[in-house]
This record gives structure tokens, sequence and C-alpha cells, in this order.
């Protein structure tokens, strides 16, 4: 592991650039994007970069400093030797990597057609009435539009 700087406005990581490491906060503030929506603020005590350690590949996100950054940067193989050598450190990963698959499938649920709220009735209810809609052939559904 070692310790590495940034200055606010400095991208860290960027997303879809292949990565084999992690990040640990020990100072300052980051800001997490995808595509061009802000996703998280993280600050000191937080991680990111983890799910390089576990599966080394493309980064789902771009990381910026938002404020000067001090991390401890831990590779894909440091992370496998620490597993045996330092488990609790490994576990700080495993917890960060868990809770994020916990917040993504939260926001699946809620991205659920079934569960839209008010809004999302109120568009499928205005596609099913349009005229393109409609079944020009069905009597029953048309007469509604053509009764006034």
């Amino acid at each position: 592991m070692k310790t590495v700087r940034f200055k606010a406005g400095e991208t860290i990581l960027t997303e879809g650039e292949d990565g084999d490491s992690a990040y640990l906060l020990v100072s300052g503030a980051v800001k997490v994007t995808v595509g061009t929506n802000r996703v998280a603020v993280l600050n000191a005590g937080e991680v990111f970069g983890e799910m390089s350690l576990l599966d080394p590949g493309p980064r789902s996100a771009t990381v910026t400093a938002t404020t000067d950054v001090e991390c401890t940067v831990t590779t894909y193989d440091e992370f496998i030797v620490s597993l045996q050598d330092r488990p609790e450190q490994a576990i700080i990963f495993m917890r960060t990597l868990v809770r994020r698959l916990r917040q993504t499938n939260e926001l699946l649920n809620r991205l659920d057609p079934r569960k839209r709220g008010l809004r999302g009735l109120l568009s499928d209810l205005q596609q099913s009435m349009s005229l393109e809609a409609l079944d020009l052939k069905d009597e029953e559904a048309v007469r509604p539009y053509y009764a006034w």
C-alpha cells in the first residue's frame, strides 16, 4: 500500500478505464459520477474503486477530488495477500462493496415500473389515452372519445 495525494479538481479514476486498485480516503472529499450524474460524495474514512479488488477491469464511475485529498491505495495483488495477513483491512473493503450493492438493489427496486409513483401513473394514463394507442376497430374502446 502507498499514500497518494490529489489536488482539488483532479480526476482520480475515470469511468471505463481499466483498474486494479482501490482507495481509502485518509483526508479530503471526492465526488463520484456515472456518466453526467453525480451519484455520491465521499469523505475521509470511505473507500472507492473497491470493485477492482475483487474483479479488476473497467471502472464503473469517475472519481474527482473536490478538495485536496490524501488516499491509501491498495492494489488487487496487495488485497489478495491482505486477506490472509490483514483480514480486518480486507473486511473494510468488502463491507463497502456489500453496502453499495445493497444501495444499488434498493435503487433498482425504486425504479420498478410498478412503483413509479403518481408521475409514472399519469404518464401511463396519458399514453393509454392517446389516439395512437387506440384500436379504432374496437368500438367499445373508441366510444368514450367521441361520445361528447
